[in-house]
Protein backbone atom coordinates (compact mmCIF):
# COMPACT_ATOMS: atom_id res chain seq x y z
CA UNK A 1 0.00 0.00 0.00
CA UNK A 2 0.93 3.59 -0.57
CA UNK A 3 -0.29 5.21 2.20
CA UNK A 4 -2.45 3.78 5.76
CA UNK A 5 -5.64 5.93 5.26
CA UNK A 6 -8.87 3.65 4.89
CA UNK A 7 -11.41 4.55 2.00
CA UNK A 8 -15.13 4.01 1.63
CA UNK A 9 -16.50 3.35 -1.40
CA UNK A 10 -20.27 3.85 -1.41
CA UNK A 11 -22.13 2.35 -4.64
CA UNK A 12 -20.48 -1.20 -7.12
CA UNK A 13 -22.21 -0.60 -10.26
CA UNK A 14 -20.36 0.01 -13.66
CA UNK A 15 -18.56 2.20 -12.75
CA UNK A 16 -17.91 2.15 -8.79
CA UNK A 17 -16.76 -1.08 -9.07
CA UNK A 18 -13.92 -0.15 -11.32
CA UNK A 19 -13.39 2.87 -8.95
CA UNK A 20 -12.99 1.14 -5.82
CA UNK A 21 -10.97 -2.15 -7.38
CA UNK A 22 -8.40 0.92 -8.70
CA UNK A 23 -8.29 3.02 -5.36
CA UNK A 24 -7.86 -0.92 -3.68
CA UNK A 25 -4.24 -1.05 -5.72
CA UNK A 26 -3.27 2.19 -3.28
CA UNK A 27 -5.41 2.17 -0.20
CA UNK A 28 -7.70 -0.59 2.36
CA UNK A 29 -11.03 -0.31 1.13
CA UNK A 30 -14.68 -0.85 2.47
CA UNK A 31 -17.79 -1.33 0.38
CA UNK A 32 -21.29 -0.60 0.65
CA UNK A 33 -23.87 -1.57 -2.32
CA UNK A 34 -27.22 -3.18 -2.05
CA UNK A 35 -26.28 -6.02 -4.37
CA UNK A 36 -24.76 -8.62 -2.48
CA UNK A 37 -23.10 -10.26 -5.39
CA UNK A 38 -21.28 -7.20 -5.93
CA UNK A 39 -19.94 -7.45 -2.24
CA UNK A 40 -18.99 -10.70 -3.07
CA UNK A 41 -16.53 -10.23 -6.04
CA UNK A 42 -14.85 -6.65 -4.66
CA UNK A 43 -13.99 -8.77 -1.34
CA UNK A 44 -12.90 -11.78 -3.49
CA UNK A 45 -10.97 -9.65 -6.34
CA UNK A 46 -9.32 -6.99 -4.05
CA UNK A 47 -9.71 -7.63 -0.71
CA UNK A 48 -12.77 -5.37 -0.12
CA UNK A 49 -14.39 -5.10 3.50
CA UNK A 50 -18.24 -4.31 3.30
CA UNK A 51 -19.99 -1.94 5.24
CA UNK A 52 -22.38 -3.55 7.52
CA UNK A 53 -22.65 -0.85 10.43
CA UNK A 54 -22.17 2.63 11.08
CA UNK A 55 -19.12 1.66 12.85
CA UNK A 56 -17.16 0.06 9.96
CA UNK A 57 -16.48 3.97 9.17
CA UNK A 58 -14.33 4.27 11.83
CA UNK A 59 -10.78 5.13 10.54
CA UNK A 60 -12.10 5.72 7.29
CA UNK A 61 -10.74 9.00 6.05
CA UNK A 62 -12.21 9.15 2.70
CA UNK A 63 -15.84 8.34 1.09
CA UNK A 64 -16.22 7.92 -2.67
CA UNK A 65 -19.87 8.25 -3.83
CA UNK A 66 -20.66 6.41 -7.17
CA UNK A 67 -24.39 6.25 -7.26
CA UNK A 68 -27.44 6.30 -9.55
CA UNK A 69 -29.26 9.86 -8.62
CA UNK A 70 -28.49 12.54 -6.41
CA UNK A 71 -31.34 11.88 -4.23
CA UNK A 72 -29.68 8.24 -3.19
CA UNK A 73 -26.24 10.30 -2.75
CA UNK A 74 -28.30 12.71 -0.16
CA UNK A 75 -29.47 9.23 1.04
CA UNK A 76 -26.19 7.77 1.97
CA UNK A 77 -24.50 11.10 3.55
CA UNK A 78 -27.61 11.67 5.28
CA UNK A 79 -27.03 8.18 7.02
CA UNK A 80 -23.11 8.29 7.47
CA UNK A 81 -22.26 11.76 7.96
CA UNK A 82 -22.47 11.51 11.70
CA UNK A 83 -20.71 8.26 11.76
CA UNK A 84 -17.51 10.73 9.77
CA UNK A 85 -14.77 12.18 11.48
CA UNK A 86 -13.79 15.57 11.58
CA UNK A 87 -11.20 16.46 8.69
CA UNK A 88 -12.75 13.61 6.65
CA UNK A 89 -13.17 14.18 3.15
CA UNK A 90 -16.39 13.04 0.62
CA UNK A 91 -15.70 12.78 -3.17
CA UNK A 92 -19.15 12.80 -5.42
CA UNK A 93 -18.33 10.95 -8.43
CA UNK A 94 -22.01 10.01 -9.71
CA UNK A 95 -22.91 12.53 -12.22
CA UNK A 96 -25.29 15.28 -10.58
CA UNK A 97 -25.58 19.20 -10.49
CA UNK A 98 -24.06 21.74 -8.95
CA UNK A 99 -27.31 22.44 -6.43
CA UNK A 100 -27.11 18.42 -5.72
CA UNK A 101 -23.24 19.08 -4.53
CA UNK A 102 -24.64 22.16 -2.80
CA UNK A 103 -26.73 20.13 -0.48
CA UNK A 104 -24.26 17.61 0.01
CA UNK A 105 -22.06 20.51 0.90
CA UNK A 106 -24.85 21.92 3.67
CA UNK A 107 -25.06 18.26 5.46
CA UNK A 108 -20.80 17.54 5.54
CA UNK A 109 -19.60 21.06 6.33
CA UNK A 110 -21.66 21.01 10.35
CA UNK A 111 -19.53 17.87 10.74
CA UNK A 112 -16.05 19.29 9.61
CA UNK A 113 -16.52 16.95 6.75
CA UNK A 114 -14.90 18.62 3.43
CA UNK A 115 -16.40 18.05 -0.04
CA UNK A 116 -15.12 17.63 -3.87
CA UNK A 117 -17.23 16.81 -7.10
CA UNK A 118 -15.09 14.77 -8.90
CA UNK A 119 -17.39 13.81 -12.30
CA UNK A 120 -15.77 11.12 -14.34
CA UNK A 121 -14.94 12.30 -17.65
CA UNK A 122 -15.31 8.86 -19.62
CA UNK A 123 -17.16 5.33 -20.22
CA UNK A 124 -16.50 1.88 -17.81
CA UNK A 125 -13.92 1.20 -20.78
CA UNK A 126 -11.52 4.17 -19.98
CA UNK A 127 -11.70 3.66 -16.15
CA UNK A 128 -10.43 0.06 -16.41
CA UNK A 129 -7.51 0.81 -18.77
CA UNK A 130 -6.25 3.85 -16.64
CA UNK A 131 -7.55 6.46 -19.24
CA UNK A 132 -10.46 8.72 -17.76
CA UNK A 133 -10.20 11.80 -16.43
CA UNK A 134 -12.19 13.51 -13.52
CA UNK A 135 -13.76 17.11 -13.76
CA UNK A 136 -12.97 18.46 -10.48
CA UNK A 137 -14.36 21.23 -8.48
CA UNK A 138 -13.37 21.85 -4.59
CA UNK A 139 -11.51 24.24 -2.45
CA UNK A 140 -7.40 23.93 -2.55
CA UNK A 141 -7.73 21.99 1.20
CA UNK A 142 -10.32 20.16 0.08
CA UNK A 143 -8.51 18.77 -3.20
CA UNK A 144 -5.38 18.59 -0.96
CA UNK A 145 -7.10 15.93 1.16
CA UNK A 146 -8.62 14.25 -1.33
CA UNK A 147 -5.58 14.02 -4.15
CA UNK A 148 -3.99 10.99 -3.30
CA UNK A 149 -6.94 9.44 -4.02
CA UNK A 150 -8.09 10.87 -6.99
CA UNK A 151 -5.08 10.54 -8.39
CA UNK A 152 -5.54 6.78 -7.46
CA UNK A 153 -8.63 6.81 -9.65
CA UNK A 154 -7.74 8.83 -12.52
CA UNK A 155 -4.47 10.30 -13.17
CA UNK A 156 -5.62 13.02 -15.38
CA UNK A 157 -8.08 15.42 -13.41
CA UNK A 158 -9.26 18.39 -15.05
CA UNK A 159 -10.27 21.51 -11.95
CA UNK A 160 -12.73 23.79 -13.65
CA UNK A 161 -13.30 26.25 -10.45
CA UNK A 162 -14.54 25.75 -7.05
CA UNK A 163 -16.96 23.10 -5.67
CA UNK A 164 -20.16 21.99 -8.07
CA UNK A 165 -17.77 23.00 -10.85
CA UNK A 166 -16.65 19.76 -12.00
CA UNK A 167 -20.59 18.71 -11.65
CA UNK A 168 -21.68 21.13 -14.24
CA UNK A 169 -18.75 20.46 -16.77
CA UNK A 170 -20.08 17.15 -16.48
CA UNK A 171 -23.66 17.55 -16.85
CA UNK A 172 -22.59 20.32 -20.21
CA UNK A 173 -20.03 17.98 -21.74
CA UNK A 174 -22.45 15.12 -21.63
CA UNK A 175 -25.22 17.95 -22.77
CA UNK A 176 -23.09 18.68 -25.96
CA UNK A 177 -22.42 14.89 -26.46
CA UNK A 178 -25.69 13.68 -26.50
CA UNK A 179 -27.44 17.18 -28.33
CA UNK A 180 -23.91 15.66 -31.06
CA UNK A 181 -25.56 12.31 -31.30
CA UNK A 182 -28.91 13.50 -32.47
CA UNK A 183 -27.34 15.89 -34.62
CA UNK A 184 -25.26 12.92 -36.60
CA UNK A 185 -27.89 10.77 -36.56
CA UNK A 186 -30.17 13.44 -38.48
CA UNK A 187 -26.92 13.26 -40.60
CA UNK A 188 -26.46 9.93 -41.30
CA UNK A 189 -29.65 9.44 -42.44
CA UNK A 190 -29.67 12.57 -44.75
CA UNK A 191 -26.38 10.77 -46.62
CA UNK A 192 -27.69 7.68 -46.86
CA UNK A 193 -31.13 9.00 -48.45
CA UNK A 194 -28.87 11.23 -50.57
CA UNK A 195 -26.68 7.88 -51.50
CA UNK A 196 -22.84 9.66 -49.46
CA UNK A 197 -20.76 7.64 -48.33
CA UNK A 198 -20.99 7.21 -44.46
CA UNK A 199 -16.98 5.89 -44.28
CA UNK A 200 -16.67 9.51 -46.49
CA UNK A 201 -18.95 11.42 -44.37
CA UNK A 202 -17.42 10.38 -41.29
CA UNK A 203 -14.17 11.15 -42.42
CA UNK A 204 -15.10 14.77 -43.35
CA UNK A 205 -16.67 15.02 -40.19
CA UNK A 206 -13.72 14.32 -38.21
CA UNK A 207 -11.83 16.37 -40.44
CA UNK A 208 -10.14 19.59 -38.35
CA UNK A 209 -10.68 21.99 -40.93
CA UNK A 210 -14.20 20.66 -42.37
CA UNK A 211 -15.88 19.35 -39.69
CA UNK A 212 -17.80 19.22 -35.69
CA UNK A 213 -14.38 20.21 -34.33
CA UNK A 214 -14.42 24.03 -35.86
CA UNK A 215 -17.01 25.34 -34.61
CA UNK A 216 -15.65 25.10 -31.42
CA UNK A 217 -11.85 25.36 -31.97
CA UNK A 218 -12.17 28.27 -34.28
CA UNK A 219 -15.48 29.72 -33.34
CA UNK A 220 -15.52 29.59 -30.16
CA UNK A 221 -12.19 30.06 -29.19
CA UNK A 222 -10.91 32.05 -31.54
CA UNK A 223 -14.08 34.05 -32.53
CA UNK A 224 -16.77 34.09 -29.50
CA UNK A 225 -14.04 34.20 -26.62
CA UNK A 226 -12.29 36.95 -28.47
CA UNK A 227 -15.13 38.86 -29.37
CA UNK A 228 -14.37 39.38 -32.64
CA UNK A 229 -16.86 38.84 -35.45
CA UNK A 230 -15.42 40.91 -37.83
CA UNK A 231 -15.13 38.54 -41.76
CA UNK A 232 -15.21 35.15 -41.96
CA UNK A 233 -18.44 33.74 -43.35
CA UNK A 234 -21.44 35.72 -42.66
CA UNK A 235 -23.78 34.75 -40.49
CA UNK A 236 -26.58 35.35 -43.91
CA UNK A 237 -24.31 32.58 -45.67
CA UNK A 238 -24.26 30.29 -42.38
CA UNK A 239 -28.63 30.59 -42.27
CA UNK A 240 -28.73 30.56 -46.16
CA UNK A 241 -26.78 26.85 -46.20
CA UNK A 242 -28.83 26.02 -43.53
CA UNK A 243 -32.17 26.88 -45.42
CA UNK A 244 -30.36 24.20 -48.24
CA UNK A 245 -29.88 21.42 -45.50
CA UNK A 246 -33.30 21.78 -44.88
CA UNK A 247 -34.67 21.42 -47.83
CA UNK A 248 -32.33 18.93 -48.78
CA UNK A 249 -34.32 17.01 -46.10
CA UNK A 250 -37.91 17.57 -47.03
CA UNK A 251 -36.92 16.02 -50.29
CA UNK A 252 -35.26 13.03 -49.26
CA UNK A 253 -38.50 12.37 -46.66
CA UNK A 254 -35.84 12.71 -43.39
CA UNK A 255 -37.24 14.39 -40.26
CA UNK A 256 -34.74 16.67 -38.70
CA UNK A 257 -35.10 17.90 -35.01
CA UNK A 258 -31.90 19.00 -33.82
CA UNK A 259 -30.89 20.56 -37.18
CA UNK A 260 -34.03 22.06 -37.30
CA UNK A 261 -34.31 23.55 -34.26
CA UNK A 262 -30.55 25.07 -34.88
CA UNK A 263 -31.93 26.94 -38.10
CA UNK A 264 -34.58 28.93 -36.15
CA UNK A 265 -31.40 30.74 -33.99
CA UNK A 266 -29.82 31.06 -37.26
CA UNK A 267 -33.28 33.23 -38.08
CA UNK A 268 -33.01 34.85 -34.98
CA UNK A 269 -29.62 36.23 -35.41
CA UNK A 270 -30.47 37.67 -38.93
CA UNK A 271 -33.58 39.68 -37.26
CA UNK A 272 -31.27 40.66 -34.94
CA UNK A 273 -29.10 42.45 -37.55
CA UNK A 274 -26.11 40.20 -37.19
CA UNK A 275 -26.44 39.14 -40.55
CA UNK A 276 -23.27 40.49 -42.29
CA UNK A 277 -21.16 39.12 -38.95
CA UNK A 278 -19.11 35.81 -38.81
CA UNK A 279 -21.81 33.52 -38.02
CA UNK A 280 -20.82 32.79 -34.33
CA UNK A 281 -22.15 35.71 -33.57
CA UNK A 282 -25.18 33.35 -33.02
CA UNK A 283 -23.82 33.58 -29.39
CA UNK A 284 -24.50 37.70 -29.36
CA UNK A 285 -28.08 36.01 -28.75
CA UNK A 286 -27.64 34.83 -25.35
CA UNK A 287 -25.60 37.73 -24.25
CA UNK A 288 -29.17 40.12 -25.71
CA UNK A 289 -30.28 37.49 -23.23
CA UNK A 290 -28.56 38.40 -20.56
CA UNK A 291 -26.69 34.91 -20.43
CA UNK A 292 -23.91 35.71 -22.16
CA UNK A 293 -21.63 32.80 -23.32
CA UNK A 294 -18.76 34.07 -22.14
CA UNK A 295 -17.78 36.17 -18.95
CA UNK A 296 -18.40 39.88 -20.15
CA UNK A 297 -15.73 42.67 -19.02
CA UNK A 298 -16.30 44.62 -15.26
CA UNK A 299 -17.85 48.21 -16.53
Amino acid sequence: MSGQRTVAVYGLGNMGYLIAERIARHFPVKVSDLDRQALARAREHFDAVAIEAPDDLAGVDVVVLSLPSPAISRAVVQRIVPHLARGAVLVETSTVNPSDIQALEALLAPQGVELVDASVLAGVGQMAAGTAALAVGGSPRALDAAQAVLDAIAPRQIRFGELGAGAAAKVINNAVAHAVMVVVAEAGAMATAAGVACDQLIAMLCDAQMGIQRPLTHRYAERILEGNYAGGMPLDAARKDSVLALELAQSLGVPLFAIQGSHSVYEMAARAGYGRDDYAAVAKLWADWGKPTVPQAAG
